[in-house]
């Protein structure tokens, strides 16, 4: 005959399961608005059973609680955090050349188009009227303002660089703070599962913040387990091929700046942030995804057209993330139709005559845009050999026209004088004479001044290879976030607590509790 205690034993053990139930269940609605936090159950199984005396068969001695385990689907985790790395390159992307499009402000009726098209408008009316002042000082100003244009595109492209520098810093600084978080957690939780327990909350602190850290950085996260003793795990996350966090231990990044040629311009070096690790060795960046990818291909993407390499660019590094199109590219791009189409105007402006150039015995062979509104050279010739411009002149002699960029085009100090803007080609037709204006007016709609055609034509294709890659951008933003909040959602109907459920166990469990009360 069994014990009455045996019975009062089972009741009792049911009892506590169910009370260990509840207190689960409370703790679960409890934090139904947390975030990161995942369900919690209860395992429980039954207890040993004794044996009858007799043959009888196994008495049942009640129940066991045996752990507190999180519902949690580690694939998902995989998953999430390897897209939610894609959406944050695309993310600090589509921001970053929004942002571009907004400094260009094509196509508007302020933009550089328009003010191109009112410069050579100016051109046809002096054509007309070679020795009115007043149309003279219209040409002046319609072309301050062109060069007041393409200078403020470039400030505005290079402000922006360099805010994005600080951007770099800033996301290098969240990966230190989450990492090293990371590392205490994990020995947090070492300690707390020493007696075998599971440290649940601890790790649903982990979890956030490694799903903030794979936003930032393309990451791979493990768990080294040790073959004898499968409760001893050490969690690795590796960046950029290397261990920013092995188990409680923690390697950091950290910047440098280091002098770079902007946009390859030997006359502009800023100093720019380069991410290394904290430990002296070199960082690779060239496969790093996230948001601080997207930052880097912002500010030092050059893009992979290589027609750039001659004028006064510089040579261009290879990879990435140079080979992105970014800041970089469109400067290079601005460089280049600031210098052809300054030089195109200036080889015809040469050769032309002023209204007070009368003298026999003078060519005054002024320019009409120079590197920093300098005085144009004496001895300077322009050329065209296989179709390149070729300055030629005394050494430094060239560099006012040789070094014309989006950053430095001005009007020549000469054209500050109304009389030296050169209408005419012949000093015997001169002060009527126009025909050095009508040869400027030819290159608008000259198509082999550019690879693209027009003038015109260059800034239509630059502003439209922005715009796609702007709406690329764009789109690849909007279909990653809607992956990554369907992965979310999918993580959600494993790990989340839905309060109805809890309600309906919390009266299961409360039933429980009373029966065996």
């Amino acid at each position: 005959m069994r014990s009455t205690f045996s019975g009062l034993n089972i009741a009792r053990s049911g009892f506590f399961a169910a009370q260990r139930a509840l207190d689960i269940t409370g703790h679960n609605i409890a934090n139904v608005n947390t975030r990161g936090y995942t369900r919690q159950r209860l395992e429980q199984t039954a207890s040993n059973p004794l044996r009858i005396p007799g043959g009888e068969g196994m008495l049942g001695t009640g129940v066991t609680t045996t752990a507190i385990h999180q519902l949690r689907n580690d694939f998902l985790d995989y998953k999430y955090r390897e897209e939610s790395s894609t959406f944050g390159f695309w993310d600090a992307k589509a921001d970053g050349l929004s942002f571009i499009e907004s400094i260009i402000n094509e196509p508007s009726e302020t933009g550089i188009i328009s003010v191109i098209d009112e410069l050579f408008a100016s051109f046809e009316e002096l054509s007309k009227n070679a020795n009115n002042l007043t149309i003279r000082a219209l040409v002046r100003q319609r072309a301050v303002t062109f060069t007041n244009s393409i200078n403020h595109i470039y400030s505005q492209l290079e402000k922006m660089a360099t805010d994005l520098n600080f951007d770099v810093s800033s996301a290098v600084k969240q990966i230190n703070t989450l990492g090293e978080g990371i590392a205490k957690l994990n020995d947090q939780i070492m300690r707390s599962e020493i007696d075998g327990s599971n440290a649940n909350d601890l790790r649903d602190q982990r979890n956030v913040l490694i799903d903030d850290l794979s936003r930032i950085i393309d990451i791979e996260v493990m768990e080294i387990r040790n073959p004898d003793n499968p409760k001893d795990a050490k969690m690795v996350i590796k960046i950029a091929g290397k261990s920013l966090v092995y188990h409680s231990d923690f390697t950091g990044l950290e910047v440098e700046p280091e002098q770079k040629k902007f946009a390859g311009m030997e006359d502009k070096l800023i100093d720019f942030y380069e991410v290394k690790w904290a430990d002296g060795t070199d960082f690779d960046a060239t496969n790093i995804g996230g948001e601080l990818a997207g930052l880097l291909s912002l500010r030092d993407g050059e893009g992979p057209d290589a027609d750039m390499e001659d004028e006064n660019n510089g040579g261009k590094p290879e990879g990435f993330p140079y080979d992105q199109k970014g800041i970089p590219y469109y400067i290079r791009q601005l460089n280049h139709f600031a210098y052809v189409f300054a030089n195109e105007i200036n080889k015809i402006h040469l050769e032309g005559y002023g209204l007070h150039d009368r003298s026999p015995d003078e060519e005054p062979r002024r320019a009409f845009f120079t590197a920093n509104g300098v005085a144009t050279p004496e001895g300077v010739t322009i050329k065209y050999d296989d179709g390149e411009i070729k300055i030629n002149g005394s050494a430094g002699d060239g560099d006012a026209l040789k070094n014309i960029n989006a950053s430095n085009i001005r009007i020549a100090a000469e054209i500050e004088d109304l009389n030296n803007i050169a209408a005419s080609k012949e000093k015997d037709l001169l002060p009527k004479d126009g025909s050095i204006m009508l040869d400027i007016i030819a290159l608008r709609h000259k198509v082999s001044m550019f690879s693209e055609g027009k003038p015109e034509d260059f800034l239509k294709s630059l502003i439209g290879t922005l715009g796609v890659d702007a709406e690329e951008a764009n789109r690849n933003t909007f279909n990653q976030g809607i992956l990554l909040q369907d992965i979310e959602n999918r993580r959600q109907s494993v790990s989340g607590v839905f309060q109805d459920e809890e309600l309906a166990n919390m009266v299961r469990f409360q039933h429980a509790y009373n029966a065996s009360a």
